[in-house]
């Protein structure tokens, strides 16, 4: 072969290979941001995306928000948006969801509904103390890059990534799954799934070491709280905190946050000293409802569904605590740290 022609086969090889990884990338759509709907699937959701897409669909009725990880879905939606006195509540809950993934979505939101008839009333929030300060999953995966409408990269840089990503693993779960679909005429989860199939329960509890956190090794237990200890992006996220506590302010948004309970595995590994240190720290830029302080269900298996997730029950307690409705006073579970007179934070009344 000469090489003039060993030069055009190697373009022609070269531009088959791109359009194709395109081509397959847009009709298969593992990420789910192309919407082309092909197939039905929940191979690599881009959670983050989807909930973008998803509330546009229901910007004009929204006037209220929960920003969680997949913690938040035990939490009853019907319930939450009684307390915060909504009629129609809006879950940005991703999994692994963290701050730096909640304010770019509420700045978006806050200036979306500048436009619109309903405004924005009331934000709830439950922070994972637990991996407060540790790497964000947040644009750290195909599955986890913001939008450009949220993010500060491009347009054509994101749908770059998304057309010219070579992933063919994920090609042939999407279509095994959507093969099994079609033969049980029922969602069946993917075994890299980010959730379960219907949008409600998305990155469901089940699902949670396994999706959003890596195991947890509970040997050697002196190396697990050492390397508990290092949180490489504590001061970005206090920022970042900071910022979404001005802006509900600013823009007279009601803000309730709560810290999520932790199993007593969890709070070991991580120290209740050091959990509570943090909490503290956390409490100075905003007020928030503390139920690792007393630790009432941190040992009790009967409130949990995994290491990770507290269950239903769990979720209803800390509502009617947070919201007065049956407030524990006798167990003291759900403390009220922080000065309620730099936010709004009406339900201030359980402590």
């Amino acid at each position: 072969m000469t090489a003039r022609g060993y030069s055009i086969s190697l373009a022609v090889g070269a531009a088959f290979l791109f359009l194709s990884t395109a081509v397959a990338n847009v009709i298969l759509d593992p990420e789910g941001v192309f919407g082309t709907g092909l197939f039905s699937h929940r191979v690599n959701i881009n959670e983050r995306s989807l909930k973008l897409k998803m509330y546009r669909q229901e910007a004009d009725s929204v006037d209220g928000l929960l920003f969680s990880s997949s913690r938040g879905n035990l939490l009853d939606p019907q319930q939450l948006a009684e307390g915060m006195g909504l009629s129609h509540l809006f879950s940005a809950s991703v999994s692994y969801g963290m701050v730096s993934d909640y304010l770019p979505i509420l700045k978006y939101i806050i200036h979306d509904k500048a436009g619109r008839a309903v405004k924005l009333k009331h934000v709830f929030l439950l922070l994972d103390v637990d991996f407060f300060g540790r790497p964000p999953w947040t644009n750290a995966n195909i599955n986890s890059f913001l939008p450009p409408e949220i993010s500060d990269e491009t347009a054509a840089r994101y749908w770059w990534r998304y057309l010219t990503a070579f992933q063919p693993r994920l090609w042939r779960d999407v279509i095994r799954e959507n093969s099994q679909v079609a033969q049980t005429g029922a969602t069946v989860q993917a075994t890299a799934g980010q959730g379960p199939s219907t949008p409600a329960n998305l990155a469901g509890p089940a699902r949670a070491i396994a999706q959003e956190r890596a195991p947890i090794p509970f040997e050697p237990e002196d190396y697990r709280r050492s390397w508990n200890n290092i949180r490489p992006d504590l001061q970005r996220q206090f920022e970042l905190l900071r910022r979404l506590v001005a802006l509900c302010r600013d823009n007279h948004v009601q803000l309730t946050v709560a810290v999520s309970p932790l199993k007593a595995p969890i709070l070991d590994l991580n120290g209740p000293e050091q959990i509570d240190a943090l909490t503290e720290r956390l409490s100075r830029i905003t007020p928030l409802w503390d139920f690792n302080s007393p630790p009432f269900i941190a040992d009790r298996a009967e409130f949990w569904l995994d290491i990770s997730h507290f269950d239903e029950k769990a979720g209803a307690m800390i509502l009617a605590r947070i919201f007065g409705w049956d407030d524990n006073r006798a167990s003291g579970w759900g403390r009220l740290r922080g000065s309620v007179g730099s936010i709004s934070f009406d339900n201030a009344r359980g402590q």
